[in-house]
């Protein structure tokens, strides 16, 4: 009876041990990509400060304000679709939603492709039910990325000449282009299938489980959470946009759109750089895109820092305090 009464003791607290380990090492490795990003761009705080001093004035406050003033409504973007989402397997508020959300985007910096940003969201819902939310979380993901494929197709439709890309490279880019944008339509046509699919083996009836939820949405649920991901887009992409007017380059609003547009594509297209690259990809491609209108190099690669420093770094160390926060030891019952 006493062995009986001690052994749920017992793997309640090696449970709580392996919870504590495992938040460790997230933390761990969240914190190392914050310090390997400022230590390959070579810029500390104090650097950070000298190259923004000489935008930081009266004149420039309307552009940092309205920058500032867009970081809680591109997250609370991501939360509603979320929330749009994932309320089908789970009740779910919005504040809910946007801690899951900040959660997600913690753990993304934690683990390849989108793997971190899925553990993170499926995990901070309350309910034992969170593992079914998992094809909703996939589905967000799916619909940022369309998103991101016609917002980068159309600026690449308007600057694609004014680039030095080679002819093969170029017409290779639009014949990508052409499947993806044709092929997640065709893959949210025969998405009602997972709900008649019965698969036999026992892995794959798991896996069905999860993703199951995928072929329950409805034409209107797909398109408001489409709605989200599409204005979400455009708040991102202006935010951007007046970083880069705050060195007064001598381009059109829509060129530098365009531009942009195509920055954004290439961090959706190469998804494994997420890691530990995401900000270096983001400026390798602005210097090469900007270097056809021959805009300054370290202008442009600050405009890039100022938009990760807002935007990215601080819903981070919010995330890393809900990770410390949350009680996931139900996650995968």
């Amino acid at each position: 009876m006493q062995d009986k009464e001690l052994s749920p003791l017992k793997e309640k607290r090696d449970w709580r041990k392996l919870l504590l380990f495992a938040k460790v090492c997230i933390t761990l490795l969240i914190l190392g990509y914050i310090y390997k990003t400022f230590t390959n761009e070579q810029k500390g705080v104090s650097d950070v400060w000298d190259i923004f001093k000489g935008v930081l004035n009266t004149e420039h406050a309307p552009f940092l304000v309205a920058m500032l003033f867009l970081v809680p409504v591109n997250w609370a973007l991501e939360s509603l679709k979320w929330r749009q989402l994932a309320q089908k397997v789970v009740p779910l508020t919005f504040w809910d939603a946007f801690r899951g959300t900040l959660t997600g985007l913690a753990m993304g910096v934690a683990a390849p492709a989108q793997l971190g940003d899925t553990i993170g969201r499926v995990a901070a819902l309350k309910s034992d039910k969170r593992l079914q939310a998992i094809g909703a979380a996939l589905v967000s993901n799916g619909i940022q990325f369309y998103v991101s494929i016609l917002g980068g197709a159309l600026g690449w439709l308007y600057v694609q000449h004014d680039l030095q890309v080679d002819l093969t490279m170029r017409y290779g880019l639009n014949v990508l282009l052409i499947f993806l944008v044709i092929g997640v339509w065709f893959i949210m046509l025969f998405r009602g299938r997972l709900i008649s699919w019965n698969p036999k083996h026992i892995y794959l009836k798991k896996m069905q489980s999860y993703l199951q939820i995928i072929g329950a949405y409805t034409k209107r649920d797909l398109f408001l959470a489409t709605l989200y991901g599409g204005i979400r887009y455009l708040v991102f992409l202006t935010q951007f946009v007046l970083a880069l007017y705050l060195f007064d380059f001598k381009l059109s609003l829509t060129t530098l759109s365009a531009c942009v547009a195509l920055i954004f594509l290439a961090k959706t297209l190469v998804p494994a750089i997420n890691v530990l690259g995401d900000l270096g990809l983001r400026e390798f491609t602005a210097l090469f895109v900007f270097k056809q209108y021959h805009l300054p190099p370290e202008q442009v690669i600050t405009a890039t820092f100022l938009i990760w420093i807002m935007n990215v770094l601080g819903p981070i160390l919010v995330g890393i305090y809900l990770i410390w926060k949350y009680k996931w030891r139900n996650l995968f019952r």
